[in-house]
């Protein structure tokens, strides 16, 4: 049985006049321009998959892209037992997102990066496109599992750093091969926190600020209420979105 809790908030920020990202966990896929952080208990013997998928800011419907891409995704979640599965997954949105985009020449080039999590008993598979990271935040230490797919500006040193540039995302390439997904798999272990976020929190907030939250929030409501603090009063100048996923007991 799988036992965790999800966290999930999504917010415009201070700046931008939409909303691009897009949170879905369960049966839930976000809607809402901004809003408070919402609780989901989950318990269920089929794997339980989280994603947050960021729209391209500036491209030609980077919300509908993003929102197609969580969509293909949370459906097939339970589903996602193997990388290739999590694979094909990925290729299937990245179709579904260049069919959308076929629908109307003022779409064409629509994208988002996305990243995924998936928990299935004792064992964890992120898989990421673009920039959108996941954390895993264990003993108090807080390590990056995925892999971004954007170089840090002349002079900057990870964690922190700004970037415009994305050189892998679901969609946009019209009639070009679907990106392959970077994948990480990990044991599960009880107490474990998993973080998934668009770089609305990342660029913003550097990963000491973000462990430190997770260390003296245990919460995961005020913990993820606390990060999108940190984003909007660091400017929040793109939207911000996070999934918190903590696992209260060890899953079998």
């Amino acid at each position: 049985m799988n036992r965790l809790e999800v966290v999930a908030v999504t917010h415009r920020g201070l700046v931008r006049e939409h909303n691009e990202d897009t949170v879905a966990v369960t049966g839930f896929l976000s809607t809402a321009r901004e809003g408070e952080p919402t609780r989901f208990p989950v318990a269920t013997a089929r794997p339980v998959t989280c994603v947050v998928a960021d729209g391209l800011g500036g491209h030609a419907e980077g919300q509908r892209a993003s929102r197609v891409t969580a969509s293909v995704i949370a459906d097939a979640g339970p589903g996602l037992h193997d990388d290739d599965a999590v694979v094909r997954v990925v290729e299937a949105a990245h179709a579904a997102v260049e069919a959308e985009a076929s629908w109307c020449s003022r779409w064409s080039g629509m994208a988002t990066t996305v990243v995924l999590l998936t928990v299935a008993g004792t064992q964890a598979t992120c898989a990421n496109v673009g920039d959108s990271r996941c954390y895993l935040y264990r003993d108090g230490v807080l390590v990056q599992l995925s892999l971004d797919d954007s170089p840090l500006p002349v002079g900057a040193t990870p964690p922190v750093g700004r970037t415009t540039v994305v050189t892998r995302t679901v969609g946009g390439y019209t009639g070009a091969a679907p990106a392959r997904p970077h994948i990480h798999r990990t044991t599960v272990e009880a107490g474990d926190r998993f973080l998934l976020c668009s770089d609305g929190l990342t660029d913003l907030v550097p990963a000491d600020l973000i462990e430190d939250r997770l260390k003296t929030e245990p919460d995961g409501v005020e913990a993820v209420r606390a990060l999108l603090r940190a984003a909007l009063d660091a400017g929040g100048d793109d939207n911000v979105s996070m999934l918190l996923v903590t696992i209260p007991e060890r899953v079998a």
